[in-house]
């Protein structure tokens, strides 16, 4: 079988391929796998044994040495593990090398695999060819690349639940709700002659076909509001000029990544670093101290620049530390800074609680605030848990809901929109038309095996060894 791909390659499952399917660095082992009609005898050609690999029993491992068989000289001592078809990873016959580590010694061997008939392996080849095995379907297969890409318990939760199928359920469900439906309305058309009797039986059907795209639009509303569970938190320090959000920064990663001095607006660009607090992801930014210039020179416009970046990540982060100097009164710097982020998700943060306090701490009114100290850590881990607190207050009535990416969303709003429109549709073959729509593009979410552009875009995304 034969797959072309928009990017200019093919995949041919009668091929031999191969790739190092662990990570690049030094290791205990490396892993190298084959697979294809030909993997056995490919890796029998480099590899001496106690037997020929060809005899050997799937699912069986075997001690010896590859041998380049051109030099005779030996290139390392493995283990090979034979996996004879259907009963592998990729359905096929496959191989997997368990050499040692080191960037080096795999890719000798995978060179030489190369050179006597084996290619080098797609992006997620192996798994593709899974796929097209009719061992896992596409959402299966994407569940793969989230698990190893997984940062949080809650993450590696879901994606071990779309792993064992749960959006494949999904689909599979309303896909035959929609099937049933679909009957209904053809029987309507083929054996009703009463016209009456039809009218009388579409507005329960219409009221089903309503209801299912009332539940999709719910999904789809939860997952977006609930994507920092993949994506992340983008938590935005916010502060004038001074007040510690350096510090703060470098207290929260637990690194002194940025620089701290007590001249004011040291910091003249956004830096970034992720952290996980209690199974949450939070993408923190250090910010360029927020105050108003009128009009920059010298050192001040690169200063102004900062500040734009600043107000960028005002507008687009999802989340704000707003920080303030509790041993300062407050300035109109301050009151810009409350101005901007008040009405945004938010923690209040007053810093140098180890400094005699002078802010008025009146002006925020009954809002909770948290103090601390950056400099001498006092105060943080209260902060991160109060960071933490304020997102997992979400997921406690969303922990069964079914995870959903970018691509299921977008093929999932494309079927709310189809079956919306038969709510107006006159005539039932209309309406058939449309249902029929939504079968094709629910199916592009389990099973898009024709649709060579959603299959390269799913599997570019993986590595070259899985």
């Amino acid at each position: 079988m034969v797959l072309s791909s928009s990017q200019g390659y093919k995949f041919i499952t009668s091929d031999t391929i191969a790739a190092i399917a662990t990570a690049p660095g030094i290791s205990s082992i490396n892993v190298i796998r084959i697979s294809g009609e030909n993997a056995i005898a490919t890796v029998e050609k480099i590899f001496q044994g106690k037997i020929k690999l060809s005899q050997a029993k799937g699912n069986t491992v075997h001690f010896g040495k590859i041998i380049n068989p051109v030099t005779k000289k030996m290139l390392d001592e493995v283990l090979v593990t034979v996996f004879k078809a259907p009963n592998s990873y990729t359905g096929e016959d496959m191989v997997e090398i368990s050499c040692h580590g080191g960037n080096f010694v795999a890719s000798t061997i995978l060179d030489l695999l190369l050179k006597i008939g084996a290619r080098l392996a797609q992006p997620g080849e192996f798994t593709k060819r899974r796929v097209l095995a009719g061992k896992m379907d596409v959402a299966q297969a994407e569940a793969i690349l989230d698990l190893t890409q997984a940062k949080t318990e809650t993450g590696f939760n879901q994606a071990i639940e779309q792993l064992q199928g749960k959006l494949s359920n999904f689909v599979n469900n309303l896909t035959a709700d929609i099937k049933n439906i679909i009957v209904q309305l053809e029987n309507l058309l083929e054996f009703e002659e009463n016209e009456e009797t039809c009218e009388f039986r579409i507005p329960p059907i219409k009221k089903t076909i309503k209801q299912i795209a009332t539940n999709l639009q719910n999904l789809i509303a939860q997952n977006e509001q609930l994507r920092f569970f993949r994506n992340g938190v983008y938590c935005a320090i916010i502060g004038r000029p001074n007040v510690g959000k350096s510090s703060l920064f470098n207290r929260l990663i637990e690194n002194e990544r940025a620089i701290v001095t007590e001249f004011p607006g040291t910091t003249r660009d956004s830096l970034q670093q992720t952290v996980v607090i209690n199974s949450i992801i939070f993408h923190l930014i250090d910010t360029a101290g927020l105050r108003r210039i009128k009009k920059p020179s010298g050192k001040e416009k690169i200063e102004a620049i900062g500040i734009e970046h600043t107000k960028h990540w005002l507008n687009s982060a999802d989340f704000i530390l707003a920080i303030y100097d509790y041993s300062q009164t407050m300035t109109k710097d301050d009151e810009l800074v409350y101005k901007l982020t008040h009405s945004k998700p938010h923690l209040t943060i007053l810093n140098k609680v180890d400094l005699p306090k002078r802010f008025d701490v009146k002006y925020f009114g009954k809002e909770k605030f948290y103090e601390i100290s950056a400099k001498y850590n006092q105060g943080i881990n209260q902060l991160k848990r109060a960071m933490a607190k304020y997102y997992q207050r979400k997921i406690s009535p969303a922990n069964n809901y079914l995870y959903l990416n970018q691509r299921h969303i977008t093929a999932l709003k494309e079927v709310v929109n189809l079956l919306a429109q038969i709510e107006h549709e006159q005539y039932l073959e209309n309406a058939i038309i449309n249902l029929r729509s939504s079968l094709d593009t629910l199916t592009t979410l389990t099973n898009p095996i024709n649709n060579e552009e959603i299959l390269d875009a799913i599997f570019k995304n993986f590595c070259i060894g899985k």
